[in-house]
């Protein structure tokens, strides 16, 4: 079972990366290259001709590309699909909550919430 978890993990982070390089250059955007950050990963976007809510579709557009992967698993290895859907909760609620400690999408969007209810 370790092999296909990590598998799967190793094909969300694929996914979800290049969910926001897609997206990005989809709207207008540029992709920028590939950032390593200790154990963290991650993609450098230029992103200035977007509007703010474009951004945020950028930045959801990654946790919404693992969504992708994990039902592939689950029709893959039914059997094992509550251990995929557990993957999947944990990394949203790891990418998609406003730490403030590490510069996640939860975080990301949270300070474009902000930066839009007080301009």
């Amino acid at each position: 079972m370790l092999i296909p978890l990590l598998v799967v993990a190793i094909l969300m982070l694929a996914a979800h990366e290049a969910g926001h390089v897609v997206l990005t250059r989809f709207l207008g955007g540029r992709w920028l290259g590939i950032e390593f950050k200790g154990i963290m990963v991650g993609v450098r976007l230029s992103v200035k001709s977007l509007s703010l809510k474009q951004i945020a579709w950028t930045l959801a557009a990654g946790p919404l590309s693992e969504t992708y992967i994990v039902v592939l698993a689950c029709l893959w290895r039914p059997h094992d699909a509550h251990w995929f859907l557990l993957l999947l909760g944990l990394e949203w609620v790891l990418n998609l909550t406003p730490w403030g400690l590490f510069p996640n999408d939860g975080t990301r969007l949270w300070r474009l919430w902000r930066k839009h209810a007080l301009s």
